[in-house]
């Protein structure tokens, strides 16, 4: 019993150990500028490892019922921290649609979400959904799913897009 205390024990600290160590850095790249500087490793991310932000970034559903635009971010472009995003979700004919909007944020070379989910309130006036805090506590690429259900003619239809952004 001692002896299966112990392996379990060494195990756990060893998988704890290994998950810091993935949050903490990434190995550099032989054509990045840290590489050639000597250093060992770096932290963050290229700007083109996600998408450019521009107010007003819009994407296509996944399933091709709804679009997704990001109508601001702030501050913008999204930041290390606490932001506010406005979002607008539209159907097939352009116009925006009401519904339930939810949202996943989590950094996909890391392996871990967000620590917490923003609020989302819903402009009836503006047609727009306010997340906020959209908490991005570390430095590197992350990943925002935003998942949309509506009722269309009777029948429910959900979709979702990818927003992905370097923060540094």
């Amino acid at each position: 019993m001692r002896r299966l205390f112990r392996s379990a024990t060494l195990s756990l600290l060893i998988g704890f150990s290994c998950s810091l160590c993935a949050c903490s850095s990434s190995s550099p790249n032989a054509g990045d500028s840290a590489a050639t500087a000597g250093a060992s490793s770096t932290v963050g991310c290229r700007p083109s490892d996600g998408d450019i932000y521009a107010a007003g970034l819009e994407k296509p559903g996944a399933a091709g019922h709804f679009d997704f635009v990001l109508l601001s971010s702030t501050p913008a472009p999204p930041a290390l921290d606490d932001n506010r995003f406005m979002v607008q979700v539209n159907d097939a004919e352009g116009n925006a649609a009401p519904g339930e909007l939810s949202v996943a944020l989590d950094m996909p070379e890391h392996g871990h979400p967000s620590p917490a989910q923003p609020n989302i309130s819903f402009d009836a006036e503006r047609n727009t959904f306010t997340l906020e805090p959209m908490r991005l506590f570390m430095v590197g690429l992350w990943r925002i799913t935003f998942s949309f259900q509506a009722m269309v003619d009777g029948a429910p239809l959900s979709d979702s897009a990818v927003f992905e952004f370097c923060i540094d």
